[in-house]
């Protein structure tokens, strides 16, 4: 069993911001992809949006990272 794993690839979104948070029906996999270049800043959101989510946390910023927008 793997307790964790980490990918690293260089990315983009039509829209220009990244995809953060959990993939529909993979509730312990979180994904934090497509900084296309700017993973200073988004990493950092990132970061803050998956503990909040861990936390059960609300976080506006759901809807703007979200896979769903």
């Amino acid at each position: 069993m793997v307790d964790m794993a980490w990918c690293g690839t260089f990315s983009s979104t039509d829209d220009g911001l990244p995809y953060i948070g959990p993939w529909s029906g993979r509730k312990r996999m979180f994904f934090a992809l497509g900084y296309g270049g700017n993973g200073i800043t988004f990493s950092m959101i990132a970061a803050q949006l998956i503990k909040n989510k861990l936390k059960g946390i609300k976080d506006e910023r759901e809807n703007v990272f979200g896979f769903e927008r």
